[in-house]
């Protein structure tokens, strides 16, 4: 069993001039599937709730106070929609891929474009003859061999395995948090609050831009780097040809997968929420001030009593 690991998403077609990989239908499947599972929960939402209602409130009681306890009550309500939303989709879509049927059910490409590229092959290996003098039965056995050098395109694939994905994800993170900084501060406040001391401003600069890198890079980095360790415990499995070891070497993996997927899910949506606090601290939020104003006021008061 051959394992081939493609970095780029594959494009299954073309809407216009709009390619559509496996990882953007992957995507907008798991789009329709939290908006339909989010609109049935809501209607069917009770006083006395069903395990259903009672699974979906616990994980988002565990988001809100997460997000309440860091950023306080008036600014953790105001962006828990954010936080709370990337949380259960990066965990909806990193779940999405460890699925039956996705990344090994799909199509090879058409016979002309093989053709086509095999005949391109075929003229270099002619140059090839003509330079090194090999027989012309070499030529005709190149063909046979890349016939058989054709790679499965997967109709599914994890959408947070493609880093086009984890990009805009931590793009519109970063235009969050610019947003909520100069809502907090103003835009000189928030050059000001950047640059406390002024020779730290171009660090502070740097240090935001790197976030888009680092956000996109880890979510990206670990979701890829579960695929292969997937694909390389499956063909292991398979090759060794027992009847039980197939079955349970990979479920092993696949658990360890389901831990990391929600790892990483809480780790991006617990940077989201950090970075907005510390771009929003000290600012106007009245919250904010109340809740650092009287701890200060009963400090200076007791040496006082």
């Amino acid at each position: 069993m051959d394992v081939h690991v493609e970095i780029a998403a594959e494009t299954l077609f073309h809407i216009g001039p709009i390619p559509v990989t496996n990882s953007m239908l992957t995507m907008f499947l798991v789009m329709a599937f939290l908006i339909i599972v989010g609109t049935w929960i809501a209607r069917k939402a009770k006083d006395v709730p069903s395990r259903s209602q009672s699974l979906f409130e616990m994980i988002v009681e565990f988001i809100l106070g997460l997000v309440e306890s860091t950023a306080g009550k008036k600014q953790g309500r105001r962006i828990f929609p954010l936080v709370g939303g990337i949380f259960i989709f990066i965990l909806v879509a990193n779940y999405s891929g460890l699925l039956p049927g996705v990344g090994t059910i799909g199509f090879y490409p058409d016979d002309e474009t093989t053709q086509s590229t095999t005949e391109e092959g075929a003229q270099v290996h002619v140059f090839d003859v003509a330079a090194t003098g090999a027989t012309t039965t070499d030529v005709a056995a190149a063909p046979a061999e890349e016939e058989h050098e054709r790679e499965l395109v997967p109709f599914f694939r994890a959408p947070n395995a493609d880093l086009n994905m984890t990009l805009a994800m931590a793009l519109v993170t970063f235009t969050v948090v610019q947003i909520a900084g100069i809502r907090a501060h103003g835009v000189v406040g928030r050059i000001k609050h950047m640059a406390n001391p002024p020779f730290l401003f171009p660090i502070e600069v740097v240090s935001e831009l790197s976030r888009i890198i680092s956000l996109s890079a880890r979510l990206f980095g670990n979701v890829f780097a579960g695929e292969v360790l997937l694909g390389v415990m499956y063909a292991m499995a398979a090759a060794i040809k027992l009847v039980i070891i197939p079955l349970l070497f990979p479920v092993i993996f696949l658990f360890l997968e389901v831990l990391f997927g929600a790892v990483q899910a809480l780790v991006f949506a617990l940077l989201t929420l950090i970075y907005i606090t510390l771009a929003t601290e000290g600012g106007h939020d009245s919250d904010d001030e109340h809740s650092h104003g009287h701890a200060p006021a009963t400090v200076s008061h007791a040496p006082a009593d």
